[in-house]
Parts: C-alpha cells; sequence; structure tokens
C-alpha cells in the first residue's frame, strides 16, 4: 500500500493502471489484520487524539459554507486514519519494524536519487520549479522537499545504526544513499524546507552523542550544502518578506486571520477555502490578483477547521515529541541502537515538516499522519519488548512497602 501511495508506479507506467492499486492493497492489509494472532490493541494518548481530531473534521463538514465540498475530500483523512491503526498494529516486532523502516527507504531514496541526480545533472544551478517527486502527494517543489527531509533524518538514523556491520565501501555508498534526501532538498528550492533542513541539523548537532567528532560530521555536511545552494536561491533568501511571493502568502494569511475570527468554533469548513475565499474575492487576492490555498498548515487548520482542531493538532505535536522521548528513557542503557536513533530521526523530520508547513498547504499530506504512525509503533516495540523489567519495578516497591519497621516483626 505504502508502495502505491507514495510512489505510484501506476501513474509511471500507465500499462499496469487498470486497478485501484492503493485502495486495493489497503483492504487487503484490512483483511490481513484480522487473520494475524500477533496483533494487540495498542494504547498511546495519540489514538485519541487522532480520533477527536476526525470527530471535528466531521462536524467542520457538517456545519461548512459548503458540505459537498467537504464531503468529495472524505477519503483523505479516513484514508489517514486507516493506515495509522493499521500501521500501529500490525508493525509490532522489531523484525517487523524492520522490514518495514527499510522498504520505506528504498522507495524513499528512489525520489531522492531521482531528485539529487536531477539536480547534479543541471549544474547544481537554479531553476524555479526546483524539483519534484513522485506523481500524486510529492509532484510540486514544497512537498517532495518535506518528503525528502523526512526520508533523509531517517535515512541517517538508519545508517549510523548499522554503520559498524558494513565495511568502509558499503558504509561510503549508504551514506551517500542517506545524503540524496538532503541533497534533493538543497536543489527543490524551497525556502520553508531549507529553513527546515536548517534546523535539523542544529538538532542532530545538539542531541550528537559522539561529541566533538560527530558535531563536526553535521557541521562540515551543513556547510557543504550552504556553499552548493544556487546564488539565486541565496538571493530569494535575502529579498524574503518583501518579494512577491512572500507578499502574498502575508496577504492569504491576513485573509485566514479573518476568517478564524468570524468562524472561531468549526471553521469555514474541512477543504472550503477555496470556495469561501473565490467567493469573497472574486477579481483575487493583491498583489498577484489569484486566489490559492492558504500556504500554511496552521492557517489551513485553524481556518478550515476551527480553534479547537488547531488546538488539538498542537497537542499532537506536543504529545509526539514527548513519546518519542519516553522511547529513548526506556532504551537507556540498552543495546537497541536503531530503536533509539530513529526516535531523533522521527524528531528531525517532524521537526522540518513543521517549519516547511508553515509555508505550504499540506496539513492533509500523509507527512504529520504517517510520522505520528512511526513513532507510536516504535513506542509500542519498545513497550513490548521491555515488560518485565516494568513488573519487577512494582514488584520491588510493593516488597519495599512490606517490610516492617527496624525492630518489629
Amino acid at each position: 500500500y505504502y508502495l502505491f501511495e507514495y510512489i505510484r508506479p501506476q501513474a509511471l507506467y500507465p500499462q499496469i493502471d487498470f486497478l485501484p492499486w492503493a485502495q486495493l492493497f489497503l483492504i487487503l492489509t484490512l483483511i490481513s489484520l484480522f487473520n494475524d494472532k500477533s496483533i494487540k490493541s495498542v494504547g498511546n494518548p495519540l489514538n485519541k487524539l487522532f480520533v477527536l481530531f476526525i470527530i471535528i473534521v466531521i462536524l467542520s463538514s457538517l456545519a461548512a459554507y459548503d458540505p459537498w465540498e467537504s464531503w468529495k475530500y472524505k477519503n483523505i483523512m479516513l484514508s489517514w486514519i486507516i493506515v495509522y491503526y493499521l500501521t500501529i498494529n500490525i508493525v509490532n516486532t522489531e523484525k517487523r519494524f524492520f522490514l518495514f523502516l527499510l522498504v520505506y527507504l528504498l522507495f524513499n531514496l528512489k525520489m531522492g536519487q531521482h531528485g539529487a541526480v536531477d539536480w547534479i545533472g543541471r549544474g547544481l544551478s537554479f531553476a524555479d520549479y526546483g524539483l519534484i517527486g513522485s506523481p500524486g502527494w510529492f509532484r510540486n517543489s514544497g512537498e517532495y522537499a518535506i518528503q525528502m527531509m523526512i526520508f533523509g533524518s531517517l535515512a541517517i538514523a538508519f545508517v549510523v545504526s548499522l554503520k559498524e556491520y558494513w565495511g568502509k565501501y558499503k558504509k561510503f555508498i549508504m551514506y551517500g544513499a542517506a545524503a540524496t534526501g538532503y541533497l534533493a532538498v538543497v536543489g527543490a528550492s524551497s525556502r520553508g524546507s531549507q529553513l527546515g533542513l536548517l534546523l535539523i541539523f542544529i538538532l542532530f548537532s545538539l542531541r550528537s552523542k559522539a561529541g566533538i567528532k560527530g558535531l563536526l560530521g553535521v557541521t562540515v555536511l551543513g556547510l557543504l550544502l550552504y556553499n552548493i545552494l544556487p546564488d539565486e536561491q541565496m538571493a530569494r533568501f535575502q529579498e524574503m518578506g518583501d518579494d512577491r511571493t512572500s507578499l502574498q502568502r502575508l496577504a492569504y494569511w491576513k485573509v485566514g486571520l479573518d476568517l478564524i475570527a468570524d468562524n472561531p468554533l468549526l471553521g469555514i469548513g474541512y477543504k472550503n477555502w477555496m470556495v469561501v475565499v473565490s467567493g469573497m474575492f472574486p477579481d483575487g487576492i493583491p498583489p498577484l490578483n489569484v486566489v490559492q490555498v492558504p500556504h500554511s498548515i496552521y492557517i489551513e487548520a485553524a481556518a478550515e477547521l476551527g480553534i479547537f482542531a488547531f488546538f488539538v493538532f498542537l497537542i499532537m505535536v506536543v504529545y509526539a515529541f514527548v513519546i518519542n522521548s519516553k522511547t529513548r528513557k526506556m532504551l537507556k542503557g540498552k543495546t537497541d541502537k536503531l530503536l533509539f536513533n530513529v526516535t531523533y530521526g522521527l524528531d528531525a523530520g517532524l521537526l522540518g515538516f513543521l517549519v516547511a508547513g508553515a509555508f505550504v498547504t499540506v496539513l492533509t499530506y500523509p507527512f504529520f499522519w504517517i510520522q505520528i504512525a512511526m513513532i507510536v509503533t516504535v513506542n509500542n516495540i519498545v513497550k513490548n519488548k521491555y515488560p518485565v523489567e516494568k513488573v519487577k519495578r512494582r514488584g520491588r516497591m510493593l516488597n519495599e512497602k512490606k517490610k516492617p519497621l527496624t525492630g518489629q516483626s
């Protein structure tokens, strides 16, 4: 399912586009769920928050300015909550997660190497269209760059965890494969994603346990990517806030804030932005006199779904980081390098999404929903792997409570 949803080979090779492959594999996965005796209910605060968010989406759709417009997009969020629950329940062992992560990285590598090779092929030069990924979710440069941040962060965590098992040349190849994700971000000409990448480097520098060597490695990689950034892209950063694109985006945000003030509870309706704003500005919004999506996940959430949904989303973000932190605490002193490092990779990818998402409309894209699915998955695997120690600690506490005071029998 992930392969056909992310890469969409049916769009790349029309001769196999005769079935709804993604939906078919999703249904087959759902059926297989009931035949897997190893599956147990996964409890996590993010589960309830996700369900609450979906309920708000439904209520917002019912109260929308145009409920039929909301209805047209009903399958998007419905698909993500199904995929979320399938992922956290089926990927329930370390071996399954290793296989899942490996395949996930491989088909993201397909997009990463394509973008990196394309950019290198044009001499690391600037192009206003940036780079594009597979048809569908990652067709535009901004969305593609976000996915490459997520991929690059997980790929580096994967390589760092397993490098001791590889020889010098294989290690070099693996690091090169992981670097294609970040290289594609630099070539994609997306300022938001490049700002996100900068914060990811800062996060990795602060979290590095390799001391000076690790800090030096992250710094060198950051400086290398900075130095190959095209001059035209550097000029775009210097013009940020004053160029026509930035001014248009600010105009969308101002309209969004007005809509939030007028529709605070349930917003204007799920996926109703274009309908409502086009009606408000039939001649377009200055300075470019066009009407587009709000270009911010935060404006998108609050304007379309309301303040309550906006805060539920923010709480989910906080919980995601907290759960990763708790997972690392459970792994403290253990030898599970991959699971431990993956939590940092997930943190980095989520951080990059939150920064880049401030400038693009991708709340209903797979980024956040799949990210929290993997976060809950890793947390659940670690909790299942070390249940005995928890029981022992409880036992010790009970025994200590039962001990009589000194001198008493």
